[in-house]
């Protein structure tokens, strides 16, 4: 049964120390023009929100200790690093038993780059396969990672969630589903808001206690022609929509065409995936931090069910 739900950011700053954030904004933000509120952050800003990060990770980390499941689905896109050119599915599920990665493989800063090791639940990824088939969607199937485009192994939006809530540390089986958020064509969010909607329907069809993580977002652009510009609107509007239970409206977002909707901010369809497995029920925000220096609108939720709901 479908338990518990996590939204988080996954950014290079949530792991590097913030004597490396200088160097890792100047890179991601490239020689774009930045907001005036860019030069409001200094090293005093800076370790503030360096602390803001911590506690809402250690607040994600609370909860499932507390939830205890015995599988947690990670919902991540690829930026090509298993797919590519070759092959590049909107929607796939590993099968697998394990899977290897690199939190920020070819990144300069600090010492923060981890190999890090997920056992898999593959049996139940079978099974949570089949259901989705069933519902009407068509995800490819992986039973082994040959990555396609990098050689290191699963990509950022599984190995950072799986370090930093500390899923490979308590040995918790992973299932990744990759969601496409980069490379059109791309599922609208109506799509992920339904996709959510069948992973909580497979999942209280089994005995496992199942934890839904949506891994990316909120608002970003990293290396692209917005990199270190942030939507606060945009974020502080989605953060409101789970927090007052109304996340269907999050299905209304990638329906059209906007500036604002390309590049890491697609990842925002994690989010509404985990939204739609939790329907109308209020989800917690922890934090909301729009942080340049991360080139990111930094995001922290989750959702649990009441007993008499998921029980």
């Amino acid at each position: 049964m479908l338990t518990l739900g996590i939204g988080t950011s996954h950014a290079p700053a949530m792991l590097l120390p913030v004597d490396s954030w200088p160097k890792s904004y100047e890179l991601m933000r490239g020689d774009v023009g930045q907001p005036e509120s860019a030069a409001l952050e200094n090293d005093e800003t800076n370790t503030a929100a360096k602390t803001r990060i911590e506690s809402g990770i250690a607040r994600l980390r609370e909860v499932i200790r507390e939830a205890e499941p015995d599988v947690v689905i990670i919902v991540g896109d690829d930026q090509q690093e298993v797919f590519g050119p070759a092959f590049n599915p909107t929607l796939a599920v590993y099968c697998g038993t394990e899977v290897s990665g690199r939190t920020m493989p070819g990144f300069p800063g600090g010492g923060s780059d981890y190999v890090v090791d997920l056992k898999c639940a593959g049996e139940f990824a079978s099974a949570l396969a089949a259901g989705l088939i069933d519902a009407g969607f068509d995800p490819a199937i992986m039973t082994e990672l040959v990555p396609l485009s990098r050689p290191d192994g699963i990509g950022h939006a599984f190995t950072r969630p799986g370090h930093f809530l500390g899923l490979a540390d308590m040995g918790i089986p992973v299932v990744p589903v990759f969601l496409n958020a980069y490379h059109p064509p791309l599922p609208s969010g109506e799509r992920c808001y339904e996709l959510g909607v069948a992973i909580r329907k497979i999942a209280d069809g089994r005995p496992e206690k199942v934890a839904l993580v949506g891994s990316g977002g909120l608002s970003h652009d990293p290396v692209g022609p917005r990199a270190g510009w942030i939507d606060r609107d945009l974020d502080t509007w989605i953060l409101r929509k789970i927090s007052e239970g109304t996340g269907e409206e999050l299905a209304k977002l990638f329906a059209f065409e906007s500036d604002m909707f390309h590049g890491g901010t697609g990842e925002i369809r994690s989010w509404i995936t985990v939204a739609g497995a939790f329907d109308s029920i209020p989800g917690e925000v922890v934090d909301y931090i729009p942080l340049h220096h991360a080139v990111t609108g930094l995001g922290f939720a989750y959702w649990q069910r009441p007993a008499e709901v998921s029980g």
